[in-house]
């Protein structure tokens, strides 16, 4: 599933409105701008001024391309949230701490390489800034729709027992998501390689753990 699929009446149209390679070219540069500023300054606080002023264009040619703050925003959380859906997508039908950690090393190397823009995602949503609550929430159901998903494949294919998949589901998802949120997006300098492994790691065992026996 793709950021597009996703059940959130605010997906942006990502038709270009400026079709030519000037245009798609500035276009780029807006939203390049637009990250820069959305992570270091937040959602709340950039202003359309700081973005344009970073492109290096004007405001009119910014009214060309976004109506607004929101769009771009969700222009620039694209990349982000189809590689970190993707990722989620690809979960193994293993139980072994080591395919797990495999996994959640996977998923924490594409966070870490598009965690500025996703840590302002979720303090965005923390505020219920311009309905991005609505995306988040979104975001997580169909990750937890996944874990759900991996979990009945294992326990019909007898490689786990039978448990409580709902609250199992709320509690793997959550402490993925919040470790990510912490230990990746939060710091000043993104974790290393190594780091992440040490993670995923500590994750893979967790769940490893947490699975109904036979």
């Amino acid at each position: 599933m793709a950021f597009d699929e996703l059940p959130y009446a605010g997906a942006p149209d990502t038709t270009p409105k400026v079709g030519n390679a000037r245009g798609r070219r500035t276009r780029g540069q807006l939203v390049d701008a637009a990250t820069g500023c959305f992570a270091e300054y937040g959602y709340e606080r950039t202003r359309i001024t700081d973005i344009v002023t970073r492109a290096g264009v004007s405001q009119g040619n910014f009214y060309r391309h976004f109506e607004s703050k929101r769009e771009i925003f969700l222009e620039a959380l694209r990349p982000g949230l189809d590689a970190l859906l993707e990722t989620r997508g690809s979960l193994a039908d293993h139980t072994d701490a080591e395919a797990l950690a495999a996994n959640m090393l996977v998923y924490l190397r594409t966070y870490s390489r598009h965690r500025y823009i996703l840590r302002v995602m979720r303090e965005a949503a923390a505020v219920r800034s311009d309905g991005f609550d609505e995306l988040w929430l979104g975001l997580r159901e169909n990750f937890l729709a996944q874990i759900r998903a991996w979990l009945e494949r294992l326990h019909a294919a007898g490689r786990i027992g039978a448990g409580d998949f709902d609250q199992l589901t709320a509690v793997l998802g959550a402490m993925l998501e919040q470790v990510a949120y912490v230990q990746v997006g939060l710091p000043d300098k993104a974790p290393r390689d190594e780091e992440l492994q040490r993670i995923a790691r500590a994750i893979g065992d967790v769940w490893h753990r947490a699975l109904p026996p036979v």
